[in-house]
């Protein structure tokens, strides 16, 4: 296999708590974009929204040689974003969730990303079942306390929410694909026979969360870890000299 085929880049963008979004990331947001940002009642809620999209729009300029502000966004039958304009050539998916978010970008496969935050109030037993199949449900409460119930229950919510972002469908349709013992969806009712065509896999998230990743296509992957942070006031995130690589 080809790096450039198959392997998935996922970038870590974690709160950099520096009070307001720098105005220069700010700046690089489309108009629709700074609106949703604005209305936000938080500022941490609007710093940590404008880190998220100001990210994609600095990694996508980076890997496409264009400057962050022009990039275009259309949307997708269920509301996916995807790239418009001449800024296109590669598959990019964001996710975010409290003081987390991670930017997922493959040169030709479908792709999604998600992160969840592990939340021990949640009664995870009953989200399980209303939304789960019975097995996974089950799985979910057979944890020993709590905390692992919330833990079992994140970890599954996001392979089944990166799983549905890479194909573009409903969160509906994707919760009752069965994920807890395959990495790709088993099409076990008729109408999710499109989840055979996918490869989700677990990747490492900070304490507290639960992250994964889904491709097109159900051939073998590399992930490659890199971490995003807002270093200067060029408007070009510097990338890691390493990235930590796993196989999946």
């Amino acid at each position: 296999m080809t790096e450039a085929q198959d392997t998935v880049r996922l970038w870590l963008v974690p709160d950099q708590r520096s009070g307001r979004a720098p105005a220069e990331l700010l700046a690089v947001l489309d108009p629709g974009e700074r609106l949703r940002a604005e209305a936000y009642r938080s500022a941490v809620d609007r710093r940590r929204f404008v880190l998220a999209h100001a990210a994609v729009r600095c990694i996508l300029a980076r890997r496409l040689g264009v400057g962050p502000e022009e990039i275009r966004w259309r949307r997708g039958p269920h509301g996916k974003p995807e790239l418009a304009g001449r800024c296109t050539g590669v598959e990019v998916n964001l996710s975010h969730s409290d003081a987390v978010a991670m930017v997922a970008l493959s040169a030709s496969r479908r792709v999604g990303v998600d992160v969840q935050r592990v939340l021990p109030r949640l009664d995870a037993t009953a989200m399980a079942e209303r939304y789960f199949p019975p097995e996974e449900a089950r799985f979910v409460r057979a944890a020993a306390d709590p905390d692992a119930r919330a833990d079992r229950f994140a970890r599954l919510w996001a392979r089944k929410e990166a799983l549905v972002k890479a194909h573009g469908g409903r969160l509906t349709q994707g919760l009752r694909i069965p994920l807890h013992d395959s990495s790709t969806g088993s099409g076990s009712h008729p109408d999710d026979d499109w989840s055979r065509g996918y490869r989700v896999t677990d990747v490492p998230a900070p304490r507290g969360y639960r992250a994964a990743v889904a491709l097109s296509g159900t051939g073998a992957f590399r992930v490659a870890l890199h971490r995003w942070t807002w270093p200067d006031r060029s408007g070009q995130p510097a990338d890691p000299t390493r990235a930590r690589t796993r196989n999946t």
